[in-house]
Protein backbone atom coordinates (compact mmCIF):
# COMPACT_ATOMS: atom_id res chain seq x y z
CA UNK A 1 0.00 0.00 0.00
CA UNK A 2 1.00 3.64 -0.38
CA UNK A 3 1.42 4.04 3.39
CA UNK A 4 3.81 1.08 3.61
CA UNK A 5 5.89 2.44 0.73
CA UNK A 6 5.91 5.89 2.33
CA UNK A 7 6.97 4.49 5.72
CA UNK A 8 9.73 2.41 4.16
CA UNK A 9 11.07 5.39 2.20
CA UNK A 10 10.88 7.74 5.18
CA UNK A 11 12.55 5.22 7.50
CA UNK A 12 15.38 4.78 5.00
CA UNK A 13 15.82 8.54 4.60
CA UNK A 14 15.78 8.94 8.38
CA UNK A 15 18.46 6.26 8.88
CA UNK A 16 20.62 7.88 6.20
CA UNK A 17 20.07 11.31 7.78
CA UNK A 18 21.10 10.06 11.24
CA UNK A 19 24.11 8.18 9.81
CA UNK A 20 25.31 11.31 8.00
CA UNK A 21 24.70 13.48 11.06
CA UNK A 22 26.92 11.11 13.06
CA UNK A 23 29.50 11.28 10.24
CA UNK A 24 29.56 7.54 9.51
CA UNK A 25 30.12 6.22 6.01
CA UNK A 26 27.82 3.44 4.80
CA UNK A 27 30.75 1.06 5.20
CA UNK A 28 31.38 2.12 8.82
CA UNK A 29 27.69 1.90 9.67
CA UNK A 30 27.25 -1.52 8.08
CA UNK A 31 30.24 -2.82 10.08
CA UNK A 32 28.85 -1.35 13.31
CA UNK A 33 25.43 -2.94 12.94
CA UNK A 34 26.86 -6.08 11.33
CA UNK A 35 24.91 -6.10 8.10
CA UNK A 36 26.12 -6.18 4.52
CA UNK A 37 26.72 -2.74 2.97
CA UNK A 38 24.27 -3.62 0.15
CA UNK A 39 21.60 -4.40 2.78
CA UNK A 40 22.19 -0.99 4.40
CA UNK A 41 22.00 0.69 1.01
CA UNK A 42 18.64 -1.00 0.29
CA UNK A 43 17.33 0.15 3.67
CA UNK A 44 18.50 3.74 3.11
CA UNK A 45 16.99 3.78 -0.40
CA UNK A 46 13.65 2.55 0.92
CA UNK A 47 13.78 -0.73 -0.99
CA UNK A 48 13.79 -2.79 2.23
CA UNK A 49 12.54 -2.16 5.73
CA UNK A 50 15.10 -3.06 8.43
CA UNK A 51 14.47 -6.22 10.44
CA UNK A 52 13.67 -5.89 14.13
CA UNK A 53 17.16 -7.14 14.92
CA UNK A 54 18.72 -4.46 12.71
CA UNK A 55 16.46 -1.77 14.19
CA UNK A 56 17.50 -2.85 17.69
CA UNK A 57 21.16 -2.46 16.66
CA UNK A 58 20.47 1.00 15.23
CA UNK A 59 18.89 2.06 18.52
CA UNK A 60 21.73 0.67 20.64
CA UNK A 61 24.76 1.57 18.59
CA UNK A 62 23.55 4.98 17.43
CA UNK A 63 22.12 5.77 20.88
CA UNK A 64 18.80 6.90 19.42
CA UNK A 65 15.31 6.02 20.56
CA UNK A 66 12.50 4.70 18.37
CA UNK A 67 10.65 8.03 18.59
CA UNK A 68 13.64 9.84 17.09
CA UNK A 69 13.94 7.35 14.24
CA UNK A 70 10.25 7.46 13.35
CA UNK A 71 9.69 11.19 13.87
CA UNK A 72 9.04 12.28 10.29
CA UNK A 73 7.82 15.80 11.07
CA UNK A 74 10.95 17.51 9.76
CA UNK A 75 10.74 15.56 6.51
CA UNK A 76 7.91 17.66 5.05
CA UNK A 77 10.31 19.23 2.54
CA UNK A 78 10.84 15.79 1.00
CA UNK A 79 7.16 15.31 0.14
CA UNK A 80 7.56 15.96 -3.61
CA UNK A 81 10.51 13.62 -3.94
CA UNK A 82 8.66 11.06 -1.86
CA UNK A 83 5.56 11.34 -4.04
CA UNK A 84 7.70 10.59 -7.10
CA UNK A 85 9.17 7.51 -5.42
CA UNK A 86 5.76 6.29 -4.25
CA UNK A 87 4.32 6.66 -7.76
CA UNK A 88 7.28 4.77 -9.23
CA UNK A 89 6.90 1.99 -6.63
CA UNK A 90 3.19 1.70 -7.42
CA UNK A 91 3.57 1.43 -11.19
CA UNK A 92 6.81 -0.53 -11.59
CA UNK A 93 5.15 -3.95 -11.20
CA UNK A 94 2.06 -3.22 -13.30
CA UNK A 95 1.43 -5.03 -16.56
CA UNK A 96 2.65 -3.29 -19.74
CA UNK A 97 -1.03 -2.70 -20.67
CA UNK A 98 -1.75 -0.89 -17.40
CA UNK A 99 1.46 1.12 -17.72
CA UNK A 100 0.25 2.28 -21.14
CA UNK A 101 -3.07 3.34 -19.61
CA UNK A 102 -1.25 5.38 -16.98
CA UNK A 103 1.00 6.93 -19.61
CA UNK A 104 -2.07 7.99 -21.64
CA UNK A 105 -3.69 9.42 -18.52
CA UNK A 106 -0.56 11.42 -17.65
CA UNK A 107 -0.40 12.76 -21.20
CA UNK A 108 -4.08 13.72 -21.00
CA UNK A 109 -3.75 15.67 -17.72
CA UNK A 110 -0.55 17.46 -18.67
CA UNK A 111 -1.60 18.78 -22.07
Amino acid sequence: SEMCIRDRLLTGLRIKNIRERLKYTQEQMSELIQIDISALSKIENGKNFPSYETLYKFFGILKINPTELFDFEDFQTLEDDLTDKIIFEQIKDLSPRNKQKIQKFIKMITE
